[in-house]
């Protein structure tokens, strides 16, 4: 039995929940005719049938742990009522339907917020739900033979930093059969990929069990359908909404494959055993936006050493972690596996360093929460365990860091603050980020202006018709589109109206697309097709700025 990533979870959810601590301040009791009501219908996509025992949820945005939900009744109908006034988001979820949010015109878009002035009653509102598709097939061997609890994923083309990821969507085991059924998918391009590690089996969403391992197994690359290891040569399948596709297989061939082996010694003070540390092995530049290390055990010898088998050429991080008393300590290092084993490998597990920094304010300070909060997180990894250190004045310190490059972001100050400077030392780190060395670190100085400028407006269709549920992007200049920090974003309301907070100096231009994925305008392939029909800005300090725009058709750009 091995140890997966579930083990690390706690740790991580911790720091989540740390990070995440809510408001103690209760809401204000308000008067009776100031209560507001939401009534509408949930029908069927296709024929307009009633769907009953829908769930209908209303989550206030002003305290993420308020919800209010009820469920249709057989006429498909639902009524919210007693709502506080204030700014809500409103979703509907039923099994064998994609969830619809109020505001969304397809599966992909943001939805749109609700405004509830005192006393409003929001009637005949109208979901029409998509019925979820389904991909199933079999994962079969060069002989022909059934590979029972191979991992079968959906994964969707999305944007990451400008660039094109593949995002799982959906991941099941096969059966005895080899046969896998992928559901809940919404209608889209997929593609559909393989994996098998002998022994290796999925029993929950975050828990896989291996059995012990057994040199005679082969070992099986990643296929994506048809037939290929490279997603770039794969073929996408098009599923429409309610479609089920059958018989989708995949062969998977047995290939050659390597071993990392090395020793881990544990440095921490007054640690005599190296037993109980995790490695992980973890891809680098790898085109899946997110996901589990591909490699993980936990050394059980004494002596540290360990073995990592079935590993594909390519580059990746090695890493070690081990944790004890609330506190993690780690080794990282790069290596290439080429087209032999990889012998000697050593990981030494030391205390990470306390790097400790100020914040100054420009202008007065402004907090959306009770405190405020700053986080790291690693340059050239999917994976962080770095937990959020709280300001105590204008101090705080950021605890077991190890060497690398981080990135720095700032929580709990209001929308109208953004990050006017961030050093490390001498060395200025807001555009690329600051590099710790053991030995060499120094203190970090966040600067963070509370006079960010305000850009609002109002979304037209092109028969001047407010739209609502539209993504409103904020794009800098082209000379600075490689600071992912200087894009803003956000959908328009129930009335079309959009408003951007926290806005910092500079030239930008302002787009807004009738159909848009979620971070393609961070693409310049994609920007460069309409960069003549966004509208040029610029603003200073404490600007608030009023500029209405109509919306792309972006399908007569195809």
């Amino acid at each position: 039995m091995k140890l997966s990533i579930a083990a690390l979870l706690p740790f991580f959810l911790a720091n989540i929940a740390f990070a995440q601590k809510p408001s103690p301040n209760p809401p204000l009791a308000r008067p009776k005719s100031d209560e507001c009501a939401i009534l509408g219908m949930v029908v069927k996509l296709a024929g307009s049938e009633p769907v009953k025992t829908a769930t209908v949820q209303l989550q206030s945005l002003q305290d993420l742990r308020h919800t209010v939900s009820v469920v249709t009744d057989v006429g498909g109908r639902f009524e919210l009522k007693g709502i506080d006034p204030g700014r809500y988001r409103l979703k509907v979820s039923r099994t064998g339907f994609v969830t619809e949010e109020y505001g969304q015109k397809t599966p992909n878009d943001p939805g749109a917020e609700i405004r509830l002035a005192p006393g409003q009653v929001l009637r005949d509102l109208l979901f029409r739900l998509i019925p979820w598709g389904i991909i199933a097939g079999r994962i079969l061997d060069d002989e022909g033979e059934p590979l029972p609890w191979a991992q079968v994923s959906a994964l969707r083309e999305i944007y990451s930093g400008g660039k094109r990821k593949l995002s799982p969507e959906a991941l099941v085991p096969t059966n005895d059969l080899g046969e896998y059924r992928l559901f809940g998918l919404k209608p889209g391009r997929y593609f559909i990929c393989a994996k098998y590690k002998a022994g290796l089996h999925v029993v929950g969403r975050a828990e896989v069990r291996e059995d012990d391992s057994d040199d005679s197994r082969p070992e099986f690359m990643p296929i994506y359908y048809p037939n290929s290891p490279d997603p770039a040569r794969a073929s996408t399948i098009t599923l429409k909404a309610g479609e089920e596709i059958p018989a989708v297989e995949i062969l998977l061939r047995p290939v050659t494959t390597f071993r990392v082996r090395g020793r881990v010694y544990n440095m921490v003070s007054g640690r005599r055993s190296n037993t109980g540390v995790i490695v992980q092995l973890e891809q680098r530049n790898s085109n899946v936006a997110w996901g589990s290390p591909d490699h993980q055990l936990n050394v059980e010898n004494s002596d540290g050493s360990f073995e990592i088998a079935g590993v594909l050429p390519g580059s990746y991080t090695l890493s070690a972690f081990w944790f004890e008393d609330g506190r993690r300590y780690q080794a990282r290092q790069s290596i290439e596996v080429g087209n032999a084993n990889v012998e000697g490998v050593n990981l030494t597990i030391m205390p990470g360093i306390a790097v400790s920094g100020r914040i100054v304010w420009d202008g007065k300070p402004s907090l959306d929460r009770d405190e405020l909060l700053v986080s790291i997180s690693p340059a050239d990894s999917r994976i962080s365990f770095n937990g959020p250190a709280r300001v105590v004045g204008s101090s705080f310190v950021l605890r077991d860091v190890f060497e690398g490059t981080y990135r720095l972001a700032v929580s709990g100050q209001s929308k109208d603050c953004y990050i006017k400077s961030l050093r490390y030392g001498s060395n200025d780190a807001l555009e690329s980020g600051f590099t710790v060395v053991r030995g060499a670190q120094s203190s970090l100085e966040v600067s963070i202006s509370s006079r960010g400028t305000r850009v609002q407006g109002a979304v037209m269709d092109q028969d001047k018709l407010p739209v609502t549920g539209l993504w409103v992007v904020l794009v800098p200049d082209e000379a600075h589109r490689d600071q992912s920090r200087l894009y803003q974003k956000v959908a328009t309301d129930q009335y079309g109206r959009y408003l951007l907070r926290g806005v910092a100096p500079g030239d930008y231009k302002i787009f807004c697309w009738d159909e848009v994925e979620d971070g393609a305008w961070e693409d310049p392939d994609f920007l460069r097709t309409f960069e003549n029909r966004g509208q040029k800005i610029s603003v200073e300090d404490a600007d608030v700025k009023t500029v209405d725009v109509v919306a792309i058709r972006a399908k007569s750009f195809e």
